[in-house]
């Protein structure tokens, strides 16, 4: 399978799923803004930087998995996101009615030129290019939204969480440009080891609060 292929798909019309009452994500992006803006009174002070082990993970790149909605069933709404600085990288498996799986890229602290909805209480939909790995960016449309007020979120939808596992090989870069202008770009590590905590999530195991560095 070629590596985009993957991440075809028919984007839904004009959601995610079914709404959910609790959005963990929004708790994640929360911890990220206060992480990045300790970072900036860290840095200050770069002997305690350098010995806090929770900014080298940050720093470092590492993978935090959960289920997706707080009265989620074994197996559903099977979350894995790489976390590395301001930026995010969310898969997400099915849950309920919701049969398919997403993608999402995630910018904590979104640059100038990373789009957002205009209601930032809705889900957008916007013209992207994506890139990954070696291969030509591809023009995809792709969900917009605003998480927690704020921060922003390109995602894309994908057949099933088995196509989206299939294709988390160990190392993998993304770049994605709007309008002409790159506005993620994030290279995800260890990947495989990834894959199997989130395939164990969707066989039923619970995985809230598990890492991999």
């Amino acid at each position: 399978m070629k590596p985009l292929a993957w991440l075809w798909a028919v984007l839904c019309a004009g959601s995610f799923g079914p709404a959910a009452a609790y959005d963990p994500m929004a708790d994640l992006v929360s911890s990220a803004k206060q992480e990045i803006n300790a970072g900036a009174e860290i840095e200050k002070q770069r002997t305690s930087a350098q010995k806090d082990p929770r900014r080298k993970k940050v720093e470092a790149g590492f993978w935090q998995f959960f289920q997706g909605r707080s009265e989620a069933k074994p197996g559903e709404f099977c979350t894995a996101v790489f976390w590395k600085g301001s930026q995010m990288i969310s898969l997400s498996g099915p849950g309920a009615s919701y049969r398919g799986a997403l993608m999402a890229f995630i910018a904590v602290e979104p640059a100038n030129g990373f789009p957002r909805p205009d209601d930032t209480k809705q889900i957008g939909k916007v013209k992207v290019a994506l890139k990954q790995g070696s291969d030509a960016p591809v023009s995809v449309t792709a969900f917009n939204r605003t998480i927690g007020g704020l921060s922003d979120e390109i995602a894309f939808a994908v057949p099933t969480i088995e196509a989206l596992i299939g294709g988390m090989t160990d190392q993998l870069a993304f770049q994605i440009e709007y309008e002409g202008k790159q506005v993620f770009a994030l290279e995800w590590h260890s990947g495989r080891a990834a894959s199997e905590v989130l395939r164990r999530c969707i066989k039923g195991e619970r995985v809230n609060g598990l890492e991999v560095p």
